[in-house]
Formats: structure tokens, sequence, C-alpha cells
């Protein structure tokens, strides 16, 4: 008999209505904490969101050879910059295993002078090979989303569940979540957005500690969370902290201590005393909001502000820059190409602060955007997911260089990327190129079917699982079910949040996704 879930269990006993209820108010355990201690399992997770839909078949190579010549176009040439290729164009980063093939790219590269770019070579994903990323990286090929509507396949890239609102907390949420009682005296933001481009994710059914924190800059945090009187003066005389027992919203002591101003010890008794006074409905209102106060409190004991002030982010990219980015811009995490008619500085920022954030171990999940939008709708939308995806991609390796190339404090021989699962994807894909016997379709619209990076901690090294046929619709792979039986199905967005949360250490039993969800098996190393 195939094994049954706690949650049918639960349902069973109990009915959907009083399940559902239990949900609501936190009672079934989802916040549980499950340190990991000194094991290999990543404690932190970067979610690096693509908007628009790209085209990653542009970047890691999925099919057969023969795919090549019928879903990618002639080699030609986009503002200067080479783009499309051909089968015998095609590297392995390193040798397979055998069982999953390689990450398999388009050498535009000079082997000879990665640095070259002209209308024939291009460094463009040459970061993978440089920083030997294939120890670090797997991807996964042929992923339903579910929809083609952009709002509603944001929700279910963030969550698993196509939906134009949120049915299931977002991965990151469930992170913070997760984390939240072993690190919470060290990580005082949880879960933070530094970009929203196309969406916030939400943290349904979760505590507020779960919840996004939105940290665009450290400018931006001053009027918020700096306690230093030259940001705010009204804090003059009210900053004095006194480490006092942490309560429950009902006065409850729970064990750990909590430093605190006598401002934030009377704020977080008031909630308590209108216990019971209306429903529960505005119980659970009260109880969100202590927590709410409670995390605030912890922020500004932190001194986030000034703690941020004094980490380096960007650090060993301009220490030590990959000759190959000689041919770029300055900034670490930039490119230019072809005539120089396009310069992508945004990201610079972002990474930064993302990299702060890491190194000073503030928290344990980030979302970040990576800004230039990929819904083109054009004749040149193939050509400009080419040469714009294929650096963007490399920027990303570039981020990935940094954090495997920072030591992991107390962790000998362990690095950042050790301790860090992260996950780039989008909404969605976008529709593939085919050959006819009048030349190559290029439609460029939305498309169900996308692919996710997947890198870090605890990631099976150097793999590509599951793949597309001619049209860009995704293949049967191998998966491990909920009820924890195997099966062979075409992957959904719900399993790549499984994969991420099972890479990290939660079980089956630890997070609810409506409409099922799987593990893909062979992301997750040893599995």
């Amino acid at each position: 008999m195939p094994r049954t879930s706690r949650r049918q269990l639960m349902q069973w006993a109990l009915g959907a209505s009083q399940l559902a209820l239990l949900e609501r108010f936190n009672l079934l355990g989802s916040s549980r904490a499950h340190a990991q201690g000194m094991s290999d399992l990543p404690t932190r997770l970067v979610v690096l969101y693509v908007p628009g839909g790209f085209r990653p078949q542009y970047a890691f190579w999925p099919g057969t050879d023969a795919q090549v010549e019928q879903n990618v176009p002639d080699p030609g040439g986009f503002a200067s910059e080479p783009i499309f290729f051909r089968a015998n164009q095609l590297v392995d980063l390193a040798p397979g295993d055998g069982r999953f093939p390689a990450l398999r790219v388009w050498e535009s590269w000079n082997p000879a002078m990665p640095q070259q770019r002209d209308g024939t070579y291009t460094p463009a994903m040459y970061g993978y090979k440089h920083w030997a990323l294939h120890e670090n990286v797997a991807v996964a090929h042929g992923i339903d989303q579910g929809t083609a509507d952009h709002n509603s396949a944001f929700v279910s890239a963030m969550c698993g569940v196509p939906s134009p609102d949120f049915r299931a907390p977002a991965l990151h949420s469930v992170v913070a979540n997760h984390f939240f009682a072993a690190t919470k005296e060290r990580r005082p933001l949880p879960f933070v957005s530094i970009t929203s481009e196309r969406g916030l994710p939400q943290a349904t059914g979760l505590p507020s500690h779960a919840a996004p924190v939105r940290v665009p800059s450290i400018e931006a945090l001053k009027p918020q969370l700096s306690t230093k009187v030259a940001d705010n003066p009204w804090w003059e005389g009210l900053d004095a902290r006194t480490a006092r027992p942490e309560t429950s919203w009902d006065g409850v002591p729970n064990g750990s201590m909590l430093q605190s101003t006598a401002l934030e010890d009377y704020t977080l008794s008031v909630p308590g005393l209108y216990k019971g006074r209306s429903n529960a409905k505005v119980d659970g209102f009260l109880e969100q909001l202590h927590g709410s106060l409670r995390s605030v409190s912890r922020v500004l004991a932190a001194d986030v502000v000034t703690v941020l002030e004094r980490t380096r982010g960007i650090d060993a990219l301009t220490m030590a820059r990959a000759p190959y980015l000689s041919s770029y811009l300055t900034p670490s995490f930039s490119y230019t190409f072809g005539l120089a008619n396009f310069h992508m500085t945004g990201l610079e920022p972002r990474f930064d602060m993302a990299l702060r954030l890491l190194k000073a171990d503030l928290t344990s999940a980030i979302h970040v955007s990576m800004g230039l939008d990929f819904d083109t709708h054009n004749g040149t939308g193939h050509a400009f997911s080419c040469a714009h995806g294929r650096n963007m991609f490399d920027l990303v390796a570039r981020f990935l260089g940094e954090l495997k190339s920072t030591p992991l404090a107390g962790r000998p021989g362990k690095t950042l990327l050790d301790d860090t699962l992260v996950v780039m994807l989008s909404e969605f894909g976008r529709s593939w190129a085919t050959k006819s016997a009048a030349g190559y379709n290029l439609p460029d619209d939305h498309h169900p079917f996308a692919s996710v990076l997947f890198a870090g901690g605890n990631v099976a090294n150097n793999r590509m699982v599951g793949s597309y046929d001619a049209r860009g619709f995704g293949l049967p792979t191998d998966l491990v079910e909920e009820n924890e039986q195997p099966s062979r199905r075409v992957p959904r967005a719900a399993d790549v949040t499984t994969t991420a949360l099972k890479i990290m250490g939660l079980g089956f039993h630890d997070f609810f996704i409506p409409g099922g969800y799987g593990e893909i098996v062979g992301l997750r190393k040893n599995a």
C-alpha cells in the first residue's frame, strides 16, 4: 500500500475546514526549525528571478545534436554580437557521470583568448569554465509552469502553484520559516527581497517572520532600521536595550531572550491584552502583529545598517578580476557588447547588497530580480534571448564565483557557496524556433515550459535533468512523489519548489503544496 502523507491522515480525521484552520494559525508544526549543525546542507537560499520568460536552451543546450539544426537558427549576429550555434560548437563543461548528461554549452569564446569579443567570439558563459562551476551546478529542463500568463506564472515560479494569487507560501518564505528558530539570534532579517519586478513573493499561511522585508539599499534601510541619532534623531534617549525573556503574543515565555527597549516592551505587550475579545481571526491578526513587532525589535537590536556598511559585498571579483572580463565594463556585474550600444549595469548594487547580506549572515533567504526584461514579442526576440540571455547567465556565474571564493566562517575548506542554494528561474520560457521547408519560424511569445538552474551546497554537480521535444515541450523524467513513491512524468513548477526544499534538508512532511508535488531525481546530491 502506498505510504499515506501526514496531511492526508489529518484531513481524514479532522476534515478539510478544521485542517485549514490549524494551518492558518500555524499549529501543524510548519515553523519548526531543523538545525543542520555542521552538516553539508545549505542554510541560505538565493532566488535569482529573470523577468519576462527567457530561453535557457541558448545557454545550456538540453537536446540532441539533431535537435540543434531543428531548433536553433542559423548562426549570425545581433548588434555585432555572435548568436546561435551548430552542434559541432557544443562542449561539455566537464565529463559527465554517465547517469545524466553533463552541462553542455556553446563554446562561443576563443579558448586561446577567452576575452576576445568580435563578430566571431564572445566570452559570454565562459564564467562557468573560469570558476569550474560544473562542480556546483545542475540544470532542470522541461518544467511545466502550468500557465503562460505573466502574473500566475510568477506565482507558479515562486511557490509551485499556477494561480493569480498565492495559494501556498513562496519558496523563500518556507526556507526562512524553517530556519527561523535556530537562526533568529544571528539572522534578524529571515527573508529579504532586494527587488520586486513583476511581483513580490508572499508568505501565505506562515508567520510574519517569513514575509519578505524590502531592502533595496543601505540608504533605504536607514529611515526604517537605523537607531543612530545621525540617521533618526527621534531615537535619542530611547535606544537603551535590556535583555529580557522573550514571550509569545499572550505573554508565555518561550525560552529565548530579547534585547529590547522600554518602548518596544510596551508595544509588544499590547496585542495580548486584546486576546479573546473578538474572534479567532482577530486573535490570529494580533498574533501576527506581535510577531512583526518582535522581528523589528530584533532587527533594531542587531544594528543591521552598521553591519551592512562594514561588510564588503563584491570583493573577490574586484580584487582579482578575471582576465576574460577585461573586454567588459569595469563593474563586476555589467556587460556591453557589439558597438557598445547596450550597457547592463543595474545588477551591480543588487548583487552587492545580496552578497553583503550573505557574508554578514543576516538572512536565510534572498529574492533578487535580474532586472532585464525578456518579454520581447518581436522579430528579434530569439536573437535578444541568445545574446542577452547568455550574458545574463554569465553574470550569475560571476555571482557564484564570488560565493565560491569566499571562505565560510568556522568551516575550514568550505565556502559560502557550500552553505547557499542559488536557484535561477523565470516565470516561464519563450516559444522555440523550428525549422521548416521555408526556413526558420521564430515565434516570440509566452511558452509554459521552462528550465531552472540550481547551484551551491548539496546540489548534484555537472548534470542536466529533463529535456524538451522538438516543439519545446517538456519530456517525462524520474521523480519521487510526496508519498515517497517513484514516478515518471513531466516535471511541474511544484516539483522545482519541492526539489529546492529537499536540497535544503526539508522532508515532504515539512511543507505542503496544493495539487501534489514531488522531487525531481538527480538534482540533489546522492539522490
